[in-house]
Parts: C-alpha cells; structure tokens; sequence
C-alpha cells in the first residue's frame, strides 16, 4: 500500500498576518449568526434590513483591516441606521446593541492596530458624535440616562482598547526598525570586514610582489657588471628593464602605501610561504591540538609563486586557528595534494569535547577568517569550500590552479573577471 502524502499545517504563530485574517474572518462570520437574531428578534428590526445590517457590520469589520478609513465609516452607517429601525425600550439598550457594541470594539481595536493613531482616534471619536445625535433625538422619548449610560460604557471599554492597540502599533514599528537597523548593521559590519580582509590581503600582497621586483631591479641594474661581455645593446635593455621595475615599483608603492598603517609606514616585511608550514603545524600543537599530517607532504615552493604559497600558509594557519578557537579538544588533520596543474589544501578537524557534550556550538562557529580565505582563494583563481563534515568536525578545501600550466591560466583568468 501507497502511504498518502499529506501537506503540512502552517505552524501557528499569532505574529503572521495570514493567521490574524483568518482569525479576522472567523470572528467577522461568527458575529453574524450573533446580530441578526438580535437584530431582527429582540430590536423588531424588519428580518432584510436587519440581516443586512448584521452582514454589512460584519464585513465592515473585514474591511477596517485592509482599509481602516472605509471600514470605520460604514461601521458609522451602521452605528446611525439600527437606532432608527429599532424598537426602544427601558431593556434594550441603544443606540450600541450587544452584538454592535462588540462588533465597534473590534473594529477600533483593528483601526487602532492597522491606521495611524490619528485614523483610528477620529474612527473612535466619530462613532461616539453618532451616537450621541442618536441619543439626543431618542433620549427625551425614552428612559432617559439609558442611552447615556450605554454611551459611556462605550466610550470607558473603547479608549481602553484604542489606547492599547495604538500602543501595540507603535511597539511592533519600533520592533520592524529594529530589526531593520540590526540587519543594515550586519550587513555594514559583514561589508567592513570584508574591506578591512582585503586590506590585510593587499598590503601583504604588496610585500610580497615589491620583494619579487626589487630582485628584478637589482638583477636588471648589475647584470652590465656581472656580465662585462655582453654589448651595448643587451646592456640597454637590462637598463630598460631596470628603470621600469623601479617606475612599477614606485607607483606600486604610491597606491598601497597607504594600506600599510595610519603612520604611512611602508617598509617591506618578509612574508611567509608554504615551507614554512611544518614550523606552524608545531605551533599549533603547542597550543594544545592534536595535528596530523600525512608522512610526506609536497611543501616544495620553488616552484610556486610567493603569491600562492602565502595564500596557502594563510589558509592553513586560519584553518588551525580557527579549531583552536571554535573547537577545543578535537584533533586536526592538514593535507596538500598536488599534480601538474591544480595545488589543493584541506584542512579538516573532529568534533569538539564541547559538541559531544551536548553543547551548542552554532554560535561560536567559524566565519569571519571564512571571509580572508576565499578573497585569497578567488585572488588566485582558486576556489575554497568550508562546512561541516559528516563526522560532525568541520572541514576546509582550497583547490589552487598552478600557473604556467593551461587550464591553471584559463581558470586564473575566469577568477579574475569575476
């Protein structure tokens, strides 16, 4: 047998607007079958008009909360109409019935909730200027403070309603700013962090490229000494050379300079590479993880570019920082795989003493170095994945393509039109 699939319940959440109008709806539907009778059976209302009046209060109340003006006024119709078809009596009161006394006190409590307070206090005001014309022109015929003390009834329970719904109004504004002001702050925050990586990135990039042009320099200006055979000729354009590394340079400098420090410090700093690996490994197990490394790993940067060997080291050293920090007690395990034309980094680790315990760790997880490591990963053409591991750890891989080799410059030059 087939089971029958069957669509899930929305949950209730009294917050949802789609709950409130259907809620609306029932309470607008169940008042009706509670006027009519009333209407028609207690007051002497003809059995049309006082049906009509019944639905068209009902529907009023419908209304107020997709147009709070137009469903206050023809509430106010009606408010007019029952006291002038009705029949009066020292036991009936008037000019609100039971069922409209009811049936106005949801309609200001919806105004009050929907309109600016402005709209529903004139909605509360205007019903009571009705009813006291009403009351002026019945009030000499009949019991005389009946009306008055249905009038203040009203107006006592209504203010009480409309102050509070209007104060509910305003809370839940105030909540929606909030809530707005806190997401454009993360938003903000997320995009400073963001700038502020870029930034640590850009100024270790500069060491890293101004070191790789000095040598040039240096290289180009002593080649005519280094080499007195050769012509004049090739002198000149080691000269060329020389004057343009220095030109590149020095403009490199004039727009990154500023990355290096308010004080405008821009001496050049020696910047780590992937030999330096195992001497971060060590660290990271002096700080009291355990690391495993395969037996052999390819740390061979002569090769590489210092680019994508820092890229690298900077990768695994958040990677390991980041397990110190978010996932105490769990063992490491660092991997680099290499081939011909792609380099690829994993950095993965298993569940925290904490996370075994039962404690919940989702607000202590990683993110914000996840933020420098894919700017370093896309700089490069490279791309990094980072989530959790089905053993419950979590995991990084950064694949990196190796220059010099076609696919690696093809992918090189996708990242960088990105």
């Amino acid at each position: 047998m087939h089971k029958t699939s069957r669509m899930p319940l929305p949950r209730w959440n009294p917050g949802n607007p789609g709950w409130a109008r259907i809620v609306l709806f029932v309470i607008a539907l169940a008042l009706i079958p509670v006027a009519a009778p009333l209407n028609v059976g207690l007051y002497k209302i003809p059995v049309m008009p006082g049906l009509l009046l019944a639905a068209l209060h009902s529907a009023a109340l419908l209304l107020t909360a997709l147009r709070p003006g137009l469903g206050q006024l023809i509430s106010l119709v009606v408010i007019g109409l029952i006291p002038l078809l009705a029949e009066h009596g020292p036991l009936l009161p008037l000019p609100f019935t039971v069922a409209g006394m009811l049936t106005q006190l949801l309609i200001i409590v919806v105004a009050g909730l929907r309109a600016m307070w402005a709209v529903a206090t004139f909605g509360a005001l205007a019903t009571l200027g009705v009813a006291a014309v009403v009351s002026s022109y019945f009030g000499h015929q009949i019991v005389p403070n009946s009306e008055s003390t249905n009038m203040v009834v009203f107006a006592s329970i209504s203010f009480g309603l409309l102050i509070a719904a209007i104060v509910a109004r305003q809370w839940q504004e105030i909540r929606g700013q909030l809530r707005v002001e806190r997401a454009v702050g993360a938003e903000e925050s997320a995009r400073l962090q963001l700038v502020q990586e870029r930034a640590r990135i850009a100024r270790e990039l500069h060491d890293v490229v101004a070191h790789g042009m000095s040598l040039v320099t240096v290289q180009a200006t002593t080649a005519r000494y280094r080499y007195p055979q050769m012509t004049e000729d090739v002198a000149g354009e080691f000269e060329d050379i020389a004057a343009n590394s220095r030109r590149a340079m020095t403009e490199m400098r004039s727009l990154l300079g500023a990355l290096r420090g308010d004080d405008g410090d821009t001496r050049l700093m020696p910047q780590p590479s992937l030999g330096e690996v195992p001497e971060l490994i060590d660290s990271a197990r002096k700080a009291g993880i355990t690391v495993e490394v395969p037996e052999s790993l390819p740390l061979d940067d002569t090769a590489l570019s210092p680019v994508l060997g820092l890229a690298v080291y900077r990768i695994i050293q958040e990677a390991l920082s980041n397990v110190i920090r978010h996932a105490p007690g769990s063992s490491a395990r660092v991997e680099i795989a290499r081939d011909e034309s792609m380099l690829q980094v994993v950095v993965s680790n298993s569940q925290s003493i904490s996370a075994l315990s039962g404690q919940n760790e989702e607000t202590r997880s990683a993110g914000h170095g996840l933020v420098g490591m894919r700017e370093r990963a896309q700089i490069l053409g490279g791309t990094l994945a980072a989530g959790r591991s089905q053993e419950g750890g979590f995991r990084v891989e950064a694949r990196f393509p190796l220059l010099g080799h076609p696919d690696a410059d093809e992918t090189s030059t996708k990242g960088h039109k990105k």
